[in-house]
């Protein structure tokens, strides 16, 4: 439970994934809440950009949840990578996440990732993160060394940037580097604030 004087008196957060990366990265940042998965339709509208998209999937989400759990702060999150105006899906196997690793030496990859937060009384706070990645030049046989390391088939375009991904990156260029993991840490604690939110509050300076 989390004490909120603009939201009521102990307000439960809950974030709205079915991701154990987003799950950690919210616990790493000391908010107490509970994970409840958004069951919706991710497919893509026609003609709808990836900035687009996932801003939509990651409100669909916090609304799907807030209406089943009226009351409570609700974050959803979402995001899709783009390669040469595609959108990158999750590779699912080996085979399909090497196929998506070899076009990336020396090209740009960029990644959108939103984050939505709604209050009780049904206000959005919402924004999406940009990131991209500059891949150097790398061989077949390193990317199947890292896709056996990792194995990125959850990870959309293969890439698992909190493991070993980052050994096939350049440059990476962002506001918020954790949003390429798939929750923009920055602007969601900036909305939760927002609501009153806040783990550093509950820290006690004297055991500093």
């Amino acid at each position: 439970m989390a004490t909120s004087p603009l939201v009521g008196v102990d307000v439960q957060l809950i974030l709205a994934t079915m991701s154990p990366y987003r799950r950690e990265q919210l616990q790493s940042l000391g908010y107490s809440f509970r994970v409840v998965p958004a069951h919706i339709d991710e497919t893509q509208h026609s003609n709808e950009s990836a900035y687009d998209l996932t801003m939509r999937l990651a409100q669909l989400k916090a609304e799907t949840v807030a209406d089943l759990n009226p009351g409570c702060v609700v974050i959803g999150s979402d995001q899709v990578g783009v390669c040469d105006s595609e959108i990158l899906t999750k590779p699912g196997n080996r085979e399909n996440a090497l196929a998506c690793l070899m076009r990336y030496p020396g090209s740009l990859v960029r990644f959108e990732t939103a984050v939505c937060v709604r209050a009780p009384d049904g206000k959005i706070f919402g924004d999406v993160v940009s990131t991209t990645i500059k891949f150097r030049e790398f061989t077949p046989g390193e990317a199947e060394r890292y896709v056996d390391l990792d194995k990125p088939f959850d990870c959309a375009g293969a890439i698992k940037s909190e493991r070993h991904a980052p050994l096939l990156f350049e440059s990476v260029c962002s506001d918020d580097p954790s949003a390429l993991v798939g929750l923009p840490l920055i602007k969601t604690a900036s909305f939760l604030r927002l609501l009153g939110i806040n783990p550093l509050d509950t820290i006690d300076a004297s055991t500093r």
